[in-house]
C-alpha cells in the first residue's frame, strides 16, 4: 500500500511538471525586453510591457524583473524566464548588431538616430505605443502626414488632433527598422521623437544601471 501511494505521488508530481511546461508553451510566451521593475513579454505573438504586480489580457502576470530575467505566472505556477534571443527555424550563424543608450541626469534615454535617412534625436518611450513626433518636426523631416489616417491623440495639454503614417526606415545605430507606424501630433508637442514601441517591438531591450542596450531580432 505505501509503494503504491509512493508511486500515485510520484506520477502526480510528473504530471503536474508537465501540465507546468504545457501552460508556458501553450502561452508561447518569451522575454524580449528588461527594465527594473517591468519587462516586456512576447505573449502568443503579441508584445505587452507589464510592470510588477500588473497581469496582461491573456492572464500572465510579471511578478518581478530585473537586469537577469523575469519570474511570471502563469496559471497559478511561477516561472522564471531570462532574456530570449532565439528565434523559429533551424541554426545559422550570425552576427549581433546592438546599440548602447546611456541614461542622462533626467533619467531619460536619449540617443541619436534617423528617420527615412535624416538625422533625428530620439526619446526612448516604451509607454508610447507608435514613434511619435510633432507636426513641425514631420514637416522639416519631409514626412508628409496630410494625407495619414486623422485621429486624435491625449496629451498633456489634453487631446490634439493626430496622423497616422507609415515611416519607410526608422535607425538607431546600426538597428534599421521598415514600415514603421507612427503617429504625426499637431503643434509643438511632444518636443522629442518618442521612439514607441511600433520600433521598439523589433528589438530586445536590456535596461542594467543606467545603460539600456537595444538588439536587433533575427
Amino acid at each position: 500500500m505505501t509503494r503504491v501511494l509512493t508511486l500515485l505521488i510520484v506520477l502526480i508530481g510528473m504530471i503536474s511538471l508537465s501540465l507546468s511546461a504545457s501552460a508556458l508553451e501553450a502561452q508561447d510566451v518569451r522575454v524580449v525586453g528588461l527594465f527594473k521593475g517591468a519587462a516586456v513579454l512576447e505573449i502568443g505573438g503579441k508584445q505587452r510591457l507589464l510592470k510588477a504586480g500588473k497581469a496582461s489580457p491573456e492572464g500572465v502576470k510579471l511578478l518581478s524583473a530585473d537586469a537577469v530575467g523575469a519570474t511570471v505566472m502563469i496559471d497559478g505556477i511561477q516561472h522564471q524566464l531570462n532574456l530570449t534571443r532565439s528565434h523559429s527555424g533551424g541554426y545559422q550563424e550570425r552576427n549581433t548588431v546592438s546599440q548602447q543608450i546611456d541614461i542622462n541626469e533626467r533619467g531619460q534615454y536619449i540617443t541619436p538616430g534617423s528617420i527615412n535617412g535624416r538625422s533625428v534625436r530620439f526619446l526612448v518611450d516604451t509607454g508610447a505605443t507608435s514613434v511619435a513626433m510633432n507636426s513641425e518636426m514631420a514637416r522639416s523631416l519631409g514626412v508628409d502626414f496630410a494625407s495619414g489616417k486623422i485621429g486624435q491623440s491625449n496629451t498633456a495639454g489634453g487631446l490634439v488632433k493626430s496622423y497616422v503614417v507609415t515611416l519607410d526606415r526608422v535607425k538607431v545605430g546600426g538597428i534599421e527598422v521598415r514600415n514603421v507606424r507612427a503617429a504625426i501630433l499637431e503643434g509643438v508637442y511632444p518636443t522629442h521623437v518618442l521612439l514607441g514601441m511600433t520600433y521598439l517591438s523589433a528589438v530586445e531591450m536590456n535596461e542594467n544601471s543606467g545603460l539600456m542596450t537595444l538588439t536587433k531580432k533575427y
